[in-house]
């Protein structure tokens, strides 16, 4: 089957497809807002500007193949490259141009290259790519691993019959929150909030900073650094 060209009119984000024009003929047609790229290139979305090739399947076109894209905004490789800056002051590198970045960030990238090196430089709480934290067996023992330079002999361990910890040394018990599948940080705020204390009482230069759906552990500056340019999301209140 012959492709035809398309220039993106209008994306509709909320309901999930944009609208494309023909390069040659009449008329307006949907498609899927992450075109289908099977040469590697990262799944990103479409935005108003982009020209793309596909094939017609009644008022849809499928298998989007990229023709060309349309530039993030200027602005925006502007502040990715400020972003990287600052985080070589907190030894945070990050091997994408600002340009990339900007481009990734702009089109919600699946395989967004900034998520994936801060993911590989500062710890999380959860590791929704392994399980769910409910179901996650090595949840605690990353948490008392990742304490191990600040607290020396840390441990959490969870209190058989009832919803609450222990840490050590020193004993102190803490009850869990009353959270939900939908909503499983609530289970472990309490815990993170008594480790945190511990983190201050020791001087500690890191937190574990919530963010929309985890805790990161980093310092607390670095982390607003981040919310301020949209890397991880508003913080949790």
């Amino acid at each position: 089957m012959s492709r035809d060209n398309f220039s993106v009119v209008e994306v509709n984000r909320k309901h999930g497809f944009a609208r494309l024009r023909p390069e040659k003929g009449e008329g307006l047609f949907n498609a899927p807002l992450y075109p289908d790229v099977d040469s590697g290139v990262a799944r990103m979305q479409l935005r108003e500007g982009d020209r793309v090739a596909g094939l017609r399947r009644g008022q849809s076109v499928s298998e989007l193949e990229w023709v060309s894209r349309a530039e993030p905004p200027y602005e925006l490789v502007e502040r990715m490259g400020e972003l990287l800056a600052k985080l070589e002051r907190w030894d945070v590198r990050i091997p994408s141009t600002a340009y990339d970045l900007a481009e990734h960030h702009w089109r919600e990238s699946k395989d967004d290259p900034m998520h994936l090196e801060l993911l590989a430089q500062i710890p999380t709480f959860f590791d929704w790519d392994l399980a769910h934290p409910y179901e996650d067996a090595s949840l605690l023992e990353r948490l008392e691993a990742a304490m191990q330079p600040y607290l020396p002999g840390f441990q959490v361990q969870p209190l058989q019959g009832r919803a609450a910890f222990r840490l050590q040394p020193g004993g102190l018990e803490v009850a869990a929150g009353e959270g939900s599948r939908e909503a499983p940080g609530t289970t472990f705020a309490p815990l993170l909030l008594q480790v945190n204390a511990l983190l201050e009482g020791a001087s500690a230069p890191v937190r574990w900073v919530p963010t929309e759906e985890d805790w990161l552990l980093a310092p607390p500056g670095l982390a607003e650094l981040l919310v301020l340019h949209g890397v991880i999301g508003p913080r949790q209140s």
